[in-house]
Order: structure tokens, then sequence, then C-alpha cells
């Protein structure tokens, strides 16, 4: 990874891995009603899948820093690519519950294994650049995510068989990630046994670093599970613009991830972590108190558009801050606080929802918010090469 040309290829090969998990994620679950229909689950049983997932991913990205260590996160994210694509189209096939929840188990752990191995990936092709890109690979995510939930819409609208359409989403998931891989950085850490041992590993940073991915995944996972609920049912908007609550914060995420890299190699990670949780804060209060559904969705785009550089700005920070030895482990293992913090988010919120609270779910994460402001000063001494 010397020449420039060679970079940039490597910079797009490991952004594929993004975009894929982006997309994959966004094709299967924005197609949960399609699935309760076809095996006929009701609300709790998809939920209970769901959370099941979570706890799975946990699992997958350990797996991931295994792998990692063992043979290098090349490896990792190569084989969980293929991991994701299987459990698609397995999930697309499942001719019964129990193989549907078998193809979940598949696709939970690959899940996991992508969001570790991706993370590991882009650290290293942002130590080579020596400047700030994590936020765009996030950004990526976020495209791949609107493009999946797109070809979900469209399939449904040509009523494309669901098999077929997970077969596809496979079919390109399996061809861009075998393509992509010949370019990911193939690296080997060497300090074998670490990730067995456990208790070698630095967790200060893991967990501070964690506590920010935790809340930050807590707060995206009530949004984008409840903000066109809260629309329809608590703001009184119309089914056409409740989902534009949804919309507006991926709008917002988009612009704070794509322009968040520049805004950190001017005024560097730690300001800019101050910046993003105190507009973001002023999001999620402008989203409490709307009294209108208008005002409730430039809430959340001023959220998205705070909130957002936290997860990339996290990822990158602790490799600067751990041993370069024990980076691909430690973002394994940190990346466990966001499959906690979706089952907290989503759960909390939805607690509160079910308890006809809609306007005042929005308060958790109003007031979990601000732990990060605490951390601020963690990310300017990891002295990041920015």
């Amino acid at each position: 990874m010397t020449r420039v040309s060679d970079l940039q290829r490597t910079r797009w090969a490991v952004a594929t891995g993004f975009f894929l998990q982006g997309l994959v994620f966004a094709a299967i679950v924005t197609q949960a009603p399609r699935i309760k229909d076809r095996f006929g689950i009701d609300d709790g049983g998809l939920t209970l899948i769901l959370v099941l997932v979570a706890v799975l991913s946990g699992v997958g990205s350990v797996l991931a820093g295994l792998v990692a260590e063992r043979r290098s996160s090349a490896v990792a994210l190569r084989v969980a690519l293929l991991t994701i694509g299987a459990g698609a189209l397995l999930v697309g096939i499942a001719p019964t519950v129990p193989l549907l929840v078998g193809a979940f188990v598949v696709y939970g752990l690959g899940v996991g294994a992508v969001d570790a191995g991706m993370n590991m990936q882009g650290v290293r092709v942002q130590e080579a650049y020596g400047r700030s890109i994590m936020a765009s690979f996030h950004g990526l995510w976020s495209v791949g995510g609107i493009l999946g939930a797109l070809y979900a819409a469209g399939v449904a609208e040509v009523d494309l068989p669901f098999a077929a359409s997970l077969a596809v989403v496979a079919l390109v998931t399996g061809a861009a990630s075998t393509a992509a891989a010949t370019r990911f950085v193939d690296v080997r850490e060497h300090d074998p046994g670490l990730s067995g041992a456990g208790l070698d590993l630095p967790w200060r940073p893991v967990l501070v670093f964690g506590l920010v991915v935790l809340v930050f995944y807590a707060a995206d996972t009530g949004i984008l599970t409840w903000s066109t609920v809260y629309l329809e049912d608590a703001l009184d908007a119309s089914t056409s613009i409740a989902p534009l609550a949804y919309g507006a914060y991926q709008g917002g995420a988009l612009v704070s991830r794509f322009g968040g890299d520049l805004v950190v190699r001017r005024l560097g990670a730690a300001p800019v972590v101050l910046i993003g949780t105190t507009v973001g804060l002023v999001g999620l209060l402008t989203v409490v108190v709307s009294p209108a559904p208008a005002v409730a969705i430039i809430g959340f785009f001023v959220t998205g558009l705070g909130l957002a550089i936290l997860a990339p700005l996290s990822f990158a920070a602790l490799a600067a801050a751990v041993p370069p030895g024990a980076r691909d482990v430690a973002i394994a293992r940190m990346n466990i606080a966001n499959y906690l913090g979706a089952i907290m988010g989503g759960g909390l919120i939805g607690a509160a929802a079910s308890a006809d609270h809609l306007r005042w779910a929005f308060v958790i994460p109003l007031v979990t918010v601000p732990v990060v402001l605490l951390t601020a000063r963690s990310f300017g001494a990891a002295r990041q090469r920015l």
C-alpha cells in the first residue's frame, strides 16, 4: 500500500464492505412485513428474532477478532461478507419458521463479524492515508442502507418473489465482496493469544470509546425504529408524511459522515465530538417539544447531523489509543457495545412507546447522550493522525 493508486483501490475495496453491509441489512429488515405475512409471525415473534440477531452479532464480532488475530482482518472481513450473503439467501428460501430462525442465526453471526472486520480494515486505511477518512466509510454504509431500502420497495412493487429478491442480494454481495477482497489490507497482528487471554487487552480505551458507541447506537436504533410511529401516533402525521422522519435522520447522517472528515482535519476529533453531541442534543430536544410533524422532521435531521459522526470517530480513536498488536481484537471487543446499544435503545424507547408515552420516549436518548460530553477529551488524548 505504498503507491497512491494502490491505496485508493484499497480504500474503495474497504468502502465496498461498508456499502454491502448497509445494503444487505436494509434489504432484509425493510422486508419485515413480507416475512411476517409469509410465516404468520406477529410483532412479538419478529422482535424476538431481531433481538436474537443482535445477540448473535456480538458473538460474531468476537469471532472476527479471533480470526483477525490468527489470520488477518482481511480474512475475517472476506469470510464475514460471504456469510451475510449466505444468510440473506437462507432467509429468502427458508420454508419454515425454525429454518428461518436458523437462517437469521447465520446472518446475525455474519453481521457482527462484518461490523468488526470493516472497522478493523477502515482504521488501517485511515492510518495509511494519514488523515481522517473513517466517517466517509460509515457514510457508504448509510448509502448502502438507503439503496437497500429502495430495492426492497421496488421488488415489493413489482411483486418479485421474496426468495428471488434476496437471492439477487446474495449474488451481488458474493460477487462484490470476492472482487474487493483482493485489495483488503492483509496484515496480521503479531500478538498471538491476546484474544484468548483477554486480560492483556487494554480495556480502558475499549470501555471509554465503547460507552460512546453504546450511547450512539441506543439513540440511533430508537430513532430508526420509532420515529415514523412517533410522527403518526403522537403528532397525527399522515402515512405519507410520517416516513420522512426516518429519511430526515438518515439525510442528516449522510451530511455528517461525508462532511465530517473535513471538519475533523481542521478542528480535531475532540472539538467535533463536542460540537456533534451538542447539535444532536438540540435536535433531540426539538423532537421532544415539537408541536407539529414538520418541526419533528427538522429535529430528526439535526439529530442525525450531530450524532452520526460519533461512531466512526470512536473506532478511529480506539485504534490510535491501543498498541498496534491489540488493535483488531480491541475493535472486535468494543464493537459489542454496538449491539448492546441497539437492544437497549429499541427496548427502552419501545417500552415507553407501548406505554402511550411516545412524545416522552425520546427523552431517553436526550438524557443519555450527554454522557458523551464527558469522554470528549479522550478523543484528543488518543493523538490520532488526522
